[in-house]
Formats: C-alpha cells, sequence, structure tokens
C-alpha cells in the first residue's frame, strides 16, 4: 500500500509520524538537558571537584611519568647498544628487563634530583633566615643612624622631615584607634580557633600532597611499565569509533602535541639548569652574598617563559638588598645581562624553534593561561597554544587549497584583491603610492573629526551659556 492509499484512508504509518515530529521532538529534549545543566552547576561541578580528589594520584602518576619517560628513552637507548656492539639481539624477556631497569633509574634519577636541590636550597635557605635575623636589625640601625645624620645636617629637610613625621605619627595612631584595635576585638580573638583550624587544614593538605605524590611515583612505574599496551589501546579505540582518516587525523595531533610538549617542557628544564650554574659561577666570581640559594630561584623560575626571570629576579634582590645595595645593583645587572645571553645564545641552541610562535604568540599564551590556571597555566601555556595554533593553520591552510589559493602568509601582506584569471588566481596588492594615500588619507579623516567633535563641544558650551544668560534673565524679572 503506498503513501497516497494511506493519505486517503486517513491513516499514517508511525515511521511518517515520528519523522514529522523528530526534529521537534529533539530540540525538546536538548533545551530540556541545558535548562537541568544550568541549575546544577553547582552540583556538577562539586562533583567533577569530587571525582578529581579522588584520581588525583592517578594524575600525578601521569605527569611524572610523562616527565620520567625520557630518561628511559635514554637508558633504554644506552643498555640496547651494548647489546647492539656485540652483535646480539636481545630475547623478549632480556627486553623486559632492560625495560624494569630504565624505569627504576629513570625514578631514582628524579629522585636524585630533587633530593640534591632540597640538600642544597634547605640548608642555605636556613643559614639565610638565620643571617638576616642576626644582620638586619644592626642594617637598620645603620640605615636610620645615616639618614639621622643626613637629615640634621639640612635644616629644610629637617624641617620637612619633622613634619611628615608629626602627620604619619597621628595617621598611625588613628589606625591603631580606629582600625587596628576593634579588628583585634572584633575579628581576630573571636576566630582565633577558626584561624588555627585553617591552619591545621593548610598542614594536613601539604601532607596530603605528599601522601599523593608518594602514590603517584607508584602509579607512574605501572604506567611506564605498560605504555606500549596503554598506547595500543588507545589507537584501537580510536580506529574502533572513529572513521579511519579521522582516526589517523587525532593520532598525527596528538603525536604533534607530545613533541611540542616534550621537546619544549625538557628543553627549558635543561635551559634552566645551565642557567642556574651560569648564575652560580658569576655570582661567586663577583663575591655577591647567597650565591648558591639565588641560584637555585634563578633557574628554578627561569622554567617559566617570558616573566621567570623576573618572578626569580626580584626576591633575589630583595634579599641581596639586605646585605649591600650596591651588590643587589651588581645581581639585576648581571641577571640582564645573563637572560639576553640565554634568549639570544642558549635557549634558542636548545629550545630551536619548538613551537613555532611569534614572540607576541607566546606572550599572549603565557598570559592568557597564566590567568586561568596560574603559574601551571604558564608553563604548559605556550606548548598548549602552539598545539591550538598549529591545528587552526592546518585548517586554514586545507580550507585555502580546496580553493586553490595560496598558503603562504606573504603573499596576503598589504593584498588589494584576488583576481580569477584563466591560468589561475592573480594576488594584487596595494602600491607603495596607495599605501600612502591611505595613510594621509586617514590622517585626514581623523583631523576631521577632531574639528567635529572640537566644535560640538564648543557649541554645546555656547548654547550652555546662552541657556544660563536666559535663565538668570528670567530670574531678574
Amino acid at each position: 500500500m503506498s503513501q497516497n492509499d494511506n493519505e486517503e484512508n486517513g491513516r499514517i504509518t508511525i515511521k511518517e509520524a515520528f519523522g514529522k515530529w523528530f526534529g521537534l521532538f529533539l530540540v525538546l529534549i536538548s533545551a530540556a538537558v541545558v535548562y537541568l545543566l544550568i541549575i546544577n552547576l553547582d552540583d556538577i561541578f562539586s562533583g567533577i571537584t569530587y571525582i578529581f580528589g579522588i584520581v588525583k594520584p592517578v594524575i600525578y602518576g601521569a605527569i611524572i611519568a610523562y616527565l620520567l619517560n625520557p630518561l628511559t628513552k635514554m637508558y633504554y637507548r644506552l643498555l640496547i647498544k651494548g647489546y647492539e656492539k656485540k652483535g646480539k639481539k636481545p630475547s623478549a624477556k632480556t627486553v623486559s628487563v632492560i625495560e624494569s631497569f630504565t624505569i627504576l633509574f629513570a625514578l631514582l634519577t628524579g629522585v636524585l634530583i630533587i633530593a640534591i636541590l632540597c640538600w642544597l636550597v634547605i640548608p642555605q635557605l636556613i643559614t639565610t633566615v638565620i643571617s638576616l635575623v642576626e644582620t638586619v636589625p644592626s642594617q637598620a640601625n645603620d640605615y636610620y643612624n645615616y639618614l639621622t645624620e643626613k637629615i640634621q645636617s639640612n635644616k629644610y629637610l629637617a624641617s620637612r622631615m619633622q613634619d611628615t613625621a608629626l602627620k604619619f605619627t597621628k595617621y598611625m595612631d588613628n589606625i591603631m584607634n580606629h582600625d587596628l584595635f576593634p579588628w583585634l576585638k572584633s575579628v581576630l580573638l573571636p576566630n582565633l580557633n577558626l584561624y588555627a583550624k585553617q591552619f591545621a587544614n593548610g598542614v594536613i593538605s601539604f601532607l596530603n600532597v605528599l601522601y599523593n605524590l608518594f602514590i603517584g611515583m607508584i602509579v607512574a612505574i605501572y604506567i611506564l611499565n605498560g605504555k606500549r599496551v596503554f598506547i595500543a589501546q588507545a589507537k584501537k579505540i580510536i580506529y574502533g569509533v572513529c572513521k579511519k582518516k579521522t582516526a589517523d587525523t587525532l593520532i598525527h595531533y596528538v603525536r604533534i602535541s607530545n613533541d611540542m610538549f616534550s621537546g619544549f617542557i625538557l628543553g627549558k628544564i635543561v635551559d634552566s639548569a645551565i642557567i642556574g650554574i651560569i648564575c652560580f659561577v658569576l655570582m661567586t666570581i663577583f663575591s655577591l652574598p647567597y650565591a648558591l640559594l639565588v641560584s637555585v630561584i634563578v633557574g628554578v623560575t627561569n622554567i617559566i617563559p617570558v616573566f621567570g626571570p623576573y618572578i626569580g629576579a626580584i626576591p633575589s634582590a630583595m634579599l641581596i638588598l639586605l646585605v649591600s645595595p650596591v651588590q643587589a645593583l651588581y645581581f639585576i645587572i648581571l641577571v640582564a645581562i645573563l637572560q639576553q645571553v640565554d634568549g639570544n645564545i642558549i635557549g634558542p641552541a636548545i629550545l630551536g624553534d619548538s613551537t613555532g610562535l611569534s614572540a607576541f604568540w607566546v606572550l599572549f599564551s603565557i598570559l592568557f593561561f597564566g590567568g586561568f590556571w596560574g603559574i601551571a597555566g604558564m608553563l604548559i601555556g605556550c606548548p598548549l597554544f602552539a598545539v591550538i595554533y598549529t591545528i587552526i593553520k592546518d585548517f586554514v591552510n586545507y580550507c585555502l587549497k580546496r580553493r586553490k589559493l595560496s598558503t603562504d602568509t606573504q603573499t596576503y601582506i598589504d593584498l588589494k584583491s584576488i583576481e580569477d584569471r584563466k591560468d589561475g588566481y592573480e594576488y594584487i596588492t596595494y602600491s607603495p603610492s596607495e599605501l600612502m594615500g591611505k595613510k594621509k588619507n586617514k590622517n585626514k579623516e581623523d583631523s576631521k573629526n577632531k574639528q567635529k567633535i572640537l566644535s560640538d563641544i564648543i557649541r554645546k558650551m555656547a548654547k550652555k551659556t546662552t541657556d544660563i544668560q536666559s535663565d538668570n534673565k528670567k530670574k531678574k524679572m
């Protein structure tokens, strides 16, 4: 029976009815899902946070495994070379044993590096704090005596400083009586138990982080041991769910992402280690104080692109300033020269063009992702944005190739139009005279706009003056 026969008989099949209202049904379901998501956002985020807290050791383990993976590859190549030199081919069991040893060596290397840093920094930090406690009061007294002597020798400055001191004393007295004491009575003292509880929670959170890191190291061992199986399973899922072309594209960009992240992060670690060593050698040569502690700070913070050197240099300079202002100035000059050497010689030699981003996009990525995730965002922002940039660039180039247009960026500089010719496309650019003409026209338009704005302001002021005068005349009448 045909569809016309069904319509003539006044009947309609279930398939036709479902097809007729299927679009409306999907819209209603989608609207209901969006509404439920919006009204339950707090519960959703709390659930995500809860799940993240549960799997946090696994996340830590994955990060540790990713950082240790290059070390395992290096140790594996070194051990396999021994068999290759002897002309032997290792058995599957031997390869498994070698892989286990490479994981153990990589983990011990990571722990050893952290232990050495703690061994170098913690005693220096304790010594620095003790030294500051012993020397800062006497240095403050010396600075006070020096300033007092200079002020007393200048009558004008002494009178001005006396007035300033009186005003400052009144200001501080006002703050103490009207702000500090009421705050102590109404806020601090009643909430001491709450602050103590928050401090205890902070200590517990720190111990929890250490515990998660310990469990993460165990997880990292299992991830490194089964990484080939995990990668194979991931590829199996991708090829099973997606079409072959889509799966090839996904795996291609995952491979690019891995190359960018591993190359950038490991390159920055090596670069920062070299900068820290050079900084220590130069500070020792110039007899600057706290050489070891400051060099570790400078080296660690140098991992953060662009802003890292300043993050490490500012507190280090403040620390040296407490000992000697002149040495603090020398340190600032030393760090400035060192960063120029790093940015122009050491960094490019180690990192090369690992991300392919210009200086503007590097700065943008650090600010953007740093605003979302803080220090972690600054660390991973550059390679993450480089992956996004690569995907967008490849998509734009794919669209241009489909239209048989040029993918070279230089072709589009000062582009005026693209003309379709029989033998292809012709890219027409603005001539130098046209570019100058555009600038002149723009300047003329800007001057006209300024004159118009100025005339409008004068006209409004004249009208306002006229209105005021007429109001005054009416009041007099």
